[in-house]
Order: structure tokens, then C-alpha cells, then sequence
């Protein structure tokens, strides 16, 4: 299978484990939803949520052991952790646990500016660096160090498939002028819409599953310590077989394992290679499916799913405009 380089404490915290995160972040559809529970960062010690309070933003650092909220700030305006994916998956917090990223979020597609707030993860008192950018982007990754925000911009007022990733320094503030693409990667090539998406157990690769936007689906690699991309097709599927699946990495962060919402394994990844091999028919998911109260595709994940497909066929949904 070829590649293609392309306490009140207490109280608080149960507060945030049923309040969504303000809304979501700006995945492009023209739908302003709540869902999600927040971040958890990568040695699973904290929880990140935002919580709207009418005109602010509460943003709050919970520990996940005992619900104490450990770190507090009310922001001006209306921001939230970023969701990157249809199925709810969260993201904003650093490997090193140490830079959480908000976004507003999306009022319309498109959208004239996006603006974002960077937090010292660990002094959320810390007054946050405020970026805004002309133009439409979501939020996609930070490099394991926190330096680099990896963005997706939506070119195309009129096709909120088609993407391209872009950096941006957080020391300077400056976006790179040029996308990021593989040197095989066809710009016209990168559509459609996250479906899920899988981090390497050291924090230095993400990889999304997409729909493919129509064509087939791939998984789009990330390495967010070099800022380099690859897309990696997966010719046996089709653009359902992406609703409800899931990506998982490999121990050693070799392999990736793509199981359907059957809970039928489809295809392996090598992440070295990145070739992809189809198992027999009789193989068994080499993870366990997971039981009922793991985490899987979120009801909310669902119907922002739903409306995703609406909107692509324009039926329910309108695109507005500011």
C-alpha cells in the first residue's frame, strides 16, 4: 500500500466534569455547540476546562486524583479548549504540560479573524498572550515543547474541506508563510473533514483520521517537533467507515491500529514507513474494544457528525454570514 508523502473544590470540579467547554473551537462547520470535558494533560495529573460565565471565560486547572481545583483565572471573552475532531477529541495542552492554548469559537464559516489565548499551563494567573490572525484557522496541535502552535486554515470561503496547515512561532507571534506539505502532497489533495485522531506515547507525532472530503480516506501524520507532514491513504476504506472509528498507537509508538465502529480492526500503520497493510479477515483488534463508560465517540461527537454531513449535502443548514 503506497503512502502519500502528503471540595467548593470539590463542587467545582463536578461542575466541570458535566459543563461543556465553552463551545467548540472552530472545527468549519457553521455551528456554534457545546461538547467536551476539557484537556487532560499528558502525565494525567490535571484536567484544563473553560467554562463560560456570562461575558468571561473561567479557565481552570483541576487535578484529575482529587477534583481540587488547583489553579484559577476569569478571561474577558468567549473562549474555549479546542476540540479537533468530530468525535469530541480535545487538545491545547503541551506535552511538557506546560503551554495551554484556547480559541474562540466559531461563530460562522467563514470567519474574518480567529484569535487565540496561550496560558503558562502551570500560573494560569499569568497574564495569556493574545494572537489574532486574519483569516479562518482552527486549532490543530502544539509542538511537545510548547513553542509552536500548528493551525489548520480553510482557504476557500466556499469549501470547508479543503485545509492547510500552517506554524506559528509563539515567541514571535509570526504564522510561516508557507504550508506545510509533504514534497509528494498535492495542496488539492488534503480535504475533508477529523474524524479522530491518536498522539505518539512521546508527544512527538498526531495523527488524524479524515473522511477524505469524498475521495478516500488517510490519515494525516503530524510531526509537531519537526513540522513536517505526511499523509498516509487508506485505500480500503470508504469515507463512512471513518464515522465511529478509532486510531490507536502501539506501546513503543510503532504501529498505529485503525478499528472501525464495528470494533473490526481495518488496517495497520507502520509509523516508520508508513505503509499500510489490510489484516486477514479473521484478526482480531489487538486492543481490547472499549467497555461502556470508556471513553469513545461522544453522543455530542455524534451530532456534530450529523450536522457536518448535513452540511455538506445543504440540507438544515445555512452558511452564515456575519
Amino acid at each position: 500500500m503506497r503512502s502519500r508523502a502528503c471540595p467548593i473544590l470539590i463542587a467545582a470540579a463536578l461542575l466541570s466534569a458535566t459543563a461543556p467547554a465553552a463551545a467548540a473551537d472552530g472545527l468549519p462547520v457553521p455551528v456554534d455547540q457545546a461538547f467536551g470535558e476539557g484537556v487532560v494533560s499528558a502525565d494525567g495529573s490535571s484536567r484544563f476546562v473553560a467554562l463560560p460565565a456570562g461575558e468571561r471565560t473561567l479557565v481552570m486547572r483541576i487535578s484529575t486524583s482529587d477534583g481540587e481545583v488547583l489553579d484559577s483565572t476569569p478571561a474577558a471573552g468567549d473562549f474555549t479548549v479546542p476540540a479537533i475532531a468530530v468525535d469530541g477529541t480535545a487538545s491545547g495542552i503541551s506535552a511538557d504540560g506546560e503551554t495551554l492554548a484556547l480559541i474562540a469559537p466559531r461563530q460562522t464559516f467563514p470567519r474574518k479573524t480567529t484569535a487565540f489565548r496561550i496560558y503558562d499551563a502551570g500560573k494560569l494567573r499569568r497574564d495569556p498572550a493574545e494572537i489574532e490572525l486574519d483569516g479562518d484557522f482552527s486549532f490543530d496541535a502544539l509542538s511537545p515543547d510548547g513553542k509552536t502552535i500548528y493551525l489548520v486554515e480553510y482557504p476557500d470561503p466556499r469549501d470547508p474541506g479543503s485545509y492547510l496547515v500552517r506554524s506559528l512561532d509563539l515567541a514571535t507571534g509570526e504564522l510561516d508563510p508557507d504550508p506545510l506539505l509533504d514534497s509528494e502532497e498535492s495542496p488539492d489533495d488534503m480535504r475533508g473533514f477529523p474524524m479522530t485522531r491518536a498522539t505518539s506515547p512521546d508527544g512527538g507525532w498526531e495523527y488524524t483520521l479524515y473522511d477524505g472530503g469524498g475521495a478516500h480516506p488517510f490519515i494525516h501524520a503530524l510531526d509537531v517537533v519537526e513540522g513536517a507532514t505526511v499523509c498516509i491513504d487508506l485505500e480500503m476504506l470508504k469515507p463512512k467507515d471513518t464515522y465511529g472509528a478509532t486510531l490507536e498507537v502501539s506501546g513503543d509508538g510503532s504501529a498505529i491500529e485503525l478499528t472501525d465502529r464495528k470494533d473490526e480492526l481495518r488496517a495497520i500503520v507502520d509509523t516508520e514507513s508508513f505503509e499500510v497493510t489490510e489484516p486477514d479477515a479473521e484478526a482480531e483488534p489487538a486492543s481490547a474494544p472499549a467497555e461502556e463508560g470508556e471513553p469513545g465517540i461522544a453522543p455530542a461527537g455524534i451530532a456534530l457528525g450529523a450536522l457536518i454531513v448535513m452540511a455538506i449535502a445543504g440540507l438544515g443548514i445555512r452558511r452564515m454570514r456575519k
